[in-house]
């Protein structure tokens, strides 16, 4: 077998080898679930934006349950659509939601 042979069926293992981990890692990089910005206003200077990624947390819309929104308020994030904004009020704070995905 030719040096040129070898060289040239190493590079198609390579290659396959590299599309094949590439897909894997974009397929974990990527956010299986639901994405929100979330921007908090408590007036003032206190303001604060997160972003909220449901891989995350164990299940869904456990991110709201943990920072103790109604469940009417669960229900109606739980519903948004893409680029949909949903503002409710959180004790003192407004909390205005944007599903990015």
């Amino acid at each position: 077998m030719s040096l040129r042979r070898v060289l040239q069926q190493g590079f198609q293992y390579l290659s396959q080898l590299f599309n094949h981990v590439s897909q894997r890692l974009l397929a974990q990089l990527d956010s299986k679930k639901r994405l929100w910005i979330v921007q908090v206003d408590e007036g003032g200077l206190k303001n604060q934006s997160f972003i909220v990624d449901e891989d995350n947390f164990q299940q869904p819309m456990d991110w709201m349950l943990k920072r103790h929104y109604s469940v009417t308020d669960v229900e109606k994030v739980n519903n948004m659509k893409c680029a949909q904004v949903v503002s409710v009020k959180l004790a003192n704070a407004k909390h205005s939601l944007i599903r990015a995905k």
